[in-house]
């Protein structure tokens, strides 16, 4: 596949998962009654069956999308140099499969959809944090220096969910959320570190579209 063909791939997939998100979160209406917010609603209660009126597009838009980034991810490996080349792609392997999965497996499958979510988190960082420390090493890389700037902020968002999320201690982890503060910082990171990878997504695949070879794959 030729980098454009690659780039467009990412930007597909990535409009894919961004369109079911916004399609499904404008009707939804949760169990006290209120709209959906970023700001204080976490981003599988948009999958979750049993309450979000269009769950089914939410998750597929995640299964698609996802799959989409997975193989793109894997063809940016490919052309990945020294030993971040296989780093990058187990990291991808499992990001991507666990993404793909929380579609099949949304919400309403609490205990395993917050197993198969939270190795996603725990490893959907690593993606950007890989490819960053392979651009400070190659800097002729075929890809812009700036490209450090979007990998470093989704980095660091990512470790700001986890260490939060590591204090978020629910009386009962299967009960439905009728009480919610304004903000919430906890799913509001989570949805920041979700965009800001998504962002990241894009750019590389901005970089692709405007090339027309890959570049080295000498390590």
């Amino acid at each position: 596949m030729s980098p454009r063909a690659a780039g467009a791939l990412g930007l597909g997939a990535t409009t894919v998962i961004l369109l079911g998100a916004l399609a499904t979160a404008i009707p939804y209406v949760g169990y006290a009654g209120e709209g959906y917010s970023p700001l204080n609603h976490f981003i599988s209660e948009l999958g979750e069956t049993g309450e979000s009126r269009l769950a089914p597009a939410f998750n597929a838009g995640i299964v698609i999308g996802g799959f989409g980034l997975g193989l793109f991810l894997m063809l940016v490996s490919r052309h990945v140099t020294g030993r971040f080349r296989p780093a990058l792609m187990l990291a991808g392997i499992v990001a991507g499969t666990s993404g793909v999965l929380v579609g099949f497996f949304p919400m309403d499958t609490h205990a395993l959809h917050r197993l198969i979510s939270g190795v996603f988190f725990c490893t959907g960082w690593i993606v950007a944090a890989v490819f960053s420390a392979w651009l400070l090493r190659y800097p002729r890389s075929g890809f812009p220096r700036w490209f450090l700037v979007p990998g470093s902020i989704s980095v660091t968002i990512f470790l700001a969910f986890l260490t939060d999320y590591a204090t978020y201690r629910p009386i009962d982890p299967d009960a439905h959320i009728i009480e919610r503060s304004a903000i919430w910082t906890v799913p509001l990171l989570e949805w920041a570190s979700l965009l800001s990878l998504l962002v990241w997504f894009v750019c590389v695949s901005l970089v692709l579209v405007r090339r027309h070879s890959w570049p080295s794959t000498e390590s």
